[in-house]
């Protein structure tokens, strides 16, 4: 069992350096869709780690966890396949969640936002590693073009090349499906 100076060191620790992890880690691996599975392991190392007090936790320590469980999980590709995120297949779960669901919300808009980034999220598997990565970076860690081109090490001209020839790209399948 953890106790609650451990898990407030946790949460400071986790508070700090998540955002540097997450980042290292996109940079670093093959699939975007590995980013969850790689922190998930690299924070649970640290709740290990913890119960240490020869070892001295900081960012630079915890990023050299990221890096070693990055290279560990493609090295031994342990990965178990899941269901997607996006997966279509309702259970009787589902159907008591949706009994649930306030009337005022308007579920139609939920699930055209929802089939819009299924959408999008297929099309980047489509593509090459690099524009998940630029995407990701950019949209979800709000990532500046600059700072994008500085943790990918590529020019900014080819980081706005491919967001912008890849909205182009998919602003028209998102217009060709509407019809």
């Amino acid at each position: 069992m953890i106790d609650q100076e451990t898990l407030n060191t946790f949460d400071e620790l986790y508070f700090d350096t998540y955002q540097d992890v997450l980042k290292y880690i996109v940079i670093n691996c093959s699939n975007i869709e590995d980013v969850k599975d790689i922190i998930q392991n690299v924070y649970l190392e640290v709740i290990k780690k913890l119960n240490n007090k020869n070892i001295q936790m900081n960012k630079s320590y915890i990023i050299g966890i990221a890096k070693n469980k990055v290279k560990d999980y493609y090295r031994f590709n342990y990965k178990v396949k899941i269901t997607s995120l996006f997966s279509s297949i309702m259970d009787n779960k589902d159907i008591d969640v949706i009994d649930t669901i306030d009337a005022n919300i308007d579920i139609e808009k939920i699930i055209i936002n929802k089939h819009d980034i299924n959408l999008v999220w297929q099309y980047l598997k489509k593509q090459k590693t690099i524009i998940a990565k630029i995407f990701f970076l950019y949209y979800y860690m709000d990532y500046s073009i600059k700072d994008i081109s500085l943790a990918l090490n590529i020019n900014e001209s080819n980081v706005k090349n491919y967001l912008y020839r890849t909205l182009k790209k998919l602003n028209s399948l998102m217009e060709g499906k509407g019809e």
